[in-house]
Formats: C-alpha cells, structure tokens, sequence
C-alpha cells in the first residue's frame, strides 16, 4: 500500500469527488481515479461507489478512514523528524494539554524534557480532550496530558495512567464554610455553585455520592469552561466549585483558596498521556512521561 494512494483517498473521501480531490492535490482526477482502483485492489475491498461525477463512501471506506488518517501523520513525523536530523536539529514534540491537567506537574516535566533532551522544539497547546484525541489521530499532535474524562477507550488511541487526580469542593478564602470543619452533603446542597460544564465522568461519581444520602444532586447557578473565570468568582466568597486539587495547588499553598473538607468519598479521575497506537514512541515522550510521573510521586 503506497502512503501516495492513502492520501488520495483521504482526499476524495473529504472533498466527495474525484474532480475536487484532484483540485486539492493538483492531480488529474483519472490520476486519483487510477490511484484509488489500485488501492482498492490491494484491500480486496471497494471503497467508494461511482455515480457519475460523485462518489459514495461504502462502509470499507467509513472503516479504513481512522487507519488511513494515522499512516498519513505517521509519514508526515517521520518526514518532519528526517528533516529535523538532516539540518541538525534535535527534533520536536507538539504536547496537548487539558484544561484540568496538573499545571504546575506538567510544567516541571516539560522543563525536565527541555534540559534532558536540549535542542528539542516545544511546541503546548490547551484543548478539550476530545479535539485532542482528534488531533493526535490526525497527527497534529505527538502527544496529549489529561485527566481521562471519556471511558470508552478509543482503539488508535493508546493512554497510559500517569495517576488519579483528586477532585476537591474549594471555596474562597472569605467563604463562610471555608473554616467549618467537616461538612455533611446536605449542607452543600443549599450552597451556591459555579461549575465546570466539561466535568466528563466524575460528574457521575459526584451524583452517586449525592444519591446514597438521598440529597438532590447540585444544581449550579453558573457553568463554565473557564478555570480563570472560576477562580475570580470564588475570589468574591459566596460560591463553591469542584476542581482537580492539583490544579489548584498553588492557590490552596498561599490560602487564596481552602479545600472543604467533605463527608464523603474522594472523586477521582486518572491523569493519563496519549500517543498513537501503531506510531512509535518518540524518546521525547519517554522522556515526558518520566518528568509526569516524578511529579505525582512528589505529590504523594
């Protein structure tokens, strides 16, 4: 199977003909027509039905998209990386960050990559999981740090557990819980909240603690996406919030902020890095998962 024929049909299976594909890539459309029916002969399979000048996915087509997406950012590092040795650079690595990654874990191990492997090129990038998962298939990323908020396991995608982040109730300083002492769940049911509108999973272990002492679960008066917009609020003293403690870890040292210490079980979620199934691990990430996981060790 040649990476040329793959990329011709990425092209066709986005633009839906061989005319618009063939004006993407500066090709005849016979020239894409021809590439595909080889390619087809190698899988045994057809990948698109001929209707005049469209074309139709078949469910062949559908199957091998993911797997033609990752053979194509495959090829796209491996030429990066060839050209980075031969102008004599070191190479680089494009890190995916979550918004509720350990930031002050994730900085030391891009610092410690920075003096293990020097000469490499950086480059940290904030998205949501779920566009980073995208971006890692398609190769726009060579690695991603998160907390898992999705457990259905995405089978191009491999996670390793670096650790479990603790979720926390925080308050602000001012807060009147935030000297209470240990708190029953009946008592945050009648506080005021601003909560993360991408909880993801936890959100469901928040709402079982919630159920098993019969208390109606939290009802936020805001949702956000926003960490900073959080933290302001909390600031003025009069809502609470549920966050990654390590993401908060330096507001909790200075006593900007106070973790509530609640009459229940801790929520958790894992703190995981992704890479690529079949893509092979760069020392770069090697290198980064060992600085992450020094970190949470020193957490502990």
């Amino acid at each position: 199977m040649e990476s040329r024929a793959v990329r011709h049909f990425l092209a066709a299976y986005d633009a839906g003909s061989f005319a618009a594909a063939s004006a993407r890539l500066n090709l005849s459309p016979q020239a894409i027509s021809k590439s595909l029916l080889r390619l087809e002969a190698d899988l045994g399979v057809r990948l698109f039905e001929r209707d005049g000048r469209r074309i139709r996915p078949t469910a062949y087509a559908d199957l091998f998209l993911p797997h033609a997406r990752t053979i194509a950012a495959e090829t796209d590092r491996f030429r990066t990386e060839l050209g980075d040795m031969l102008g004599g650079q070191t190479g680089r690595l494009r890190i995916g960050v979550g918004p509720s990654a350990a930031a002050d874990i994730l900085a030391r191990a891009v610092l410690w990559l920075a003096e293990e492997r020097p000469g490499t090129t950086l480059q940290i990038l904030a998205g949501l999981q779920e566009t980073m998962a995208e971006d890692l298939i398609l190769g726009k990323l060579d690695v991603f740090v998160a907390l898992r908020q999705i457990d259905r396991p995405n089978p191009l995608i491999l996670e390793e557990k670096i650790g479990l982040m603790r979720y926390c109730v925080i308050a602000g300083a001012g807060h009147p819980l935030a000297r209470a002492g240990r708190i029953g769940l009946d008592r945050l049911a009648r506080a005021r909240w601003v909560l993360g509108a991408n909880l993801g999973a936890v959100d469901e272990s928040i709402d079982e603690s919630f159920r098993a002492v019969s208390v109606p679960r939290l009802r936020p008066e805001m949702e956000t996406t926003s960490v900073l917009f959080t933290l302001a609020v909390l600031d003025a003293g009069r809502h609470l919030s549920i966050l990654p403690e390590m993401l908060v870890a330096r507001d909790l040292r200075s006593g900007r902020l106070v973790r509530l210490d609640i009459d229940t079980a801790p929520w958790t979620r894992p703190l995981i890095v992704a890479t690529r199934v079949r893509s092979p691990r760069p020392p770069d990430v090697t290198s980064l998962i060992a600085g992450l996981q020094a970190g949470m060790d020193d957490q502990d």
